[in-house]
């Protein structure tokens, strides 16, 4: 072939590479814009060439890791926003191939992401490094709530399996003869062992009911009034008579019908009542539960006299698992699933449920409920 010729061979071939590449950058391009994972490119000289959109929308939102030049800039970036400094961040410098798990603080929450630091190769050898960034903290969440999960069980459900093995155990006891009386009192305290357990049961229950959307609630309409009432016929008798718990009734009559499914409201309520009188120090405890409308929502408040809690605080008490009290010396009991349960059953009424509290100074929680639009059908529940 001619020089000519192999000259207008290379000239009509320039194109068609040139459009090849194209076609492949955009693909690359296309791929990772979809990816739901981070990735950030470092050339030879250190400096950042690109950063996926995930980077920026989902990872790092608002955070201003756009704006960084460098791959120093962005260990920096990372340090800083760190809960607490980790040494292997500041070794991504001087590594080629590291995988960190770095626990970021984004505003109120925390945020997990496993980093994988990566050497990038082209057909002329070492040209950069890669940094692929993925979102774990779905899955530490979930790791905790295990963990969290056989803490509570092995705490909760020990001590009333111990109380049960210890009563049948005196009743088994063929050296000893029991009177009637000692005999059901054992029996009492067995059976109130029993019905504990099955309490801890539904709990569990209701809250994957509540994960999964499968809750069923049995609906009607019904007077706010009805509802107080039967959640403080609900209140063990030592409460009843003490009248811890009061009610101010004014103008209850009008406000609307509430639409809903009463006996899990009553639950809810029941809890916030039970919570105002348990967290409380005070000498007198109390309680005052009072109702009104708004234009667009009724409420129901339950005010105490009790410990308080923090505004950060409040925030998490919402938290499956989550005690204000976590110390193995607390005073008091139970699973940390209570109010996560409350607020799962609101929402399923398209409801809320409102927090206004100060350390030392008791806790006003609010059941927020929409007003029914429909006039009043299908059934009454009386």
């Amino acid at each position: 072939m001619k020089e000519s010729e192999v000259e207008f061979a290379m000239i009509n071939k320039e194109p068609f590479n040139i459009s090849e590449y194209k076609d492949q950058h955009a693909r690359l391009n296309a791929v990772f814009r979809s990816m739901t994972e981070g990735i950030i490119l470092i050339d030879n000289n250190k400096n950042i060439v690109y950063q996926n959109e995930f980077i920026n929308n989902s990872l790092f939102h608002n955070m201003g890791i756009e704006d960084l030049k460098t791959e120093m800039d962005l260990i920096a970036f990372l340090q800083q926003l760190s809960v607490s400094k980790n040494k292997k961040v500041d070794q991504l410098l001087q590594s080629e191939d590291i995988t960190v798990k770095i626990t970021l603080e984004d505003g109120n929450q925390l945020k997990y992401i496993m980093l994988n630091k990566f050497s990038v190769y082209s057909d002329t050898g070492y040209i950069g490094n890669g940094y692929l960034l993925r979102d774990i903290t779905k899955e530490e969440e979930i790791d905790q709530l295990k963990s969290n999960l056989i803490t509570i069980a092995s705490h909760e459900f020990k001590t009333p399996i111990t109380s049960i093995r210890g009563s049948v155990e005196t009743l088994m006891r063929k050296d000893a003869e029991w009177d009637e009386d000692f005999k059901l009192e054992l029996l009492q305290g067995i059976h109130e062992d029993i019905l504990h357990l099955q309490d801890l049961i539904s709990v569990w229950f209701d809250i994957k009911k509540i994960e999964m959307g499968t809750m069923s609630l049995n609906k009607g309409y019904f007077p706010i009034s009805q509802l107080i009432s039967n959640t403080l016929d609900q209140l063990p008798r030592e409460i009843a008579d003490s009248n811890k718990v009061s009610f101010n009734a004014d103008n209850i009559s009008e406000i609307p019908l509430l639409y809903g499914d009463k006996k899990r409201l009553q639950q809810v309520l029941l809890n916030l009542i039970m919570n105002g009188l348990v967290h409380n120090d005070s000498p007198e405890k109390k309680v005052f539960l009072t109702a009104e409308a708004g234009s667009e929502d009724v409420f129901i408040h339950v005010k105490d006299n009790g410990i308080g809690i923090s505004k950060e605080l409040s925030k998490k008490i919402f938290d499956r698992f989550f005690r204000v009290d976590n110390s193995p010396q607390r005073k008091t009991g139970g699973t940390g699933l209570g109010l996560s349960i409350c607020l799962g059953l609101m929402k399923e009424h398209d409801g809320d449920i409102l927090v206004d509290s100060e350390p030392g100074k008791g806790s006003i929680f609010t059941m927020k409920f929409p007003i029914d639009a429909k006039e009043p059908g299908g059934h009454y529940e009386s």
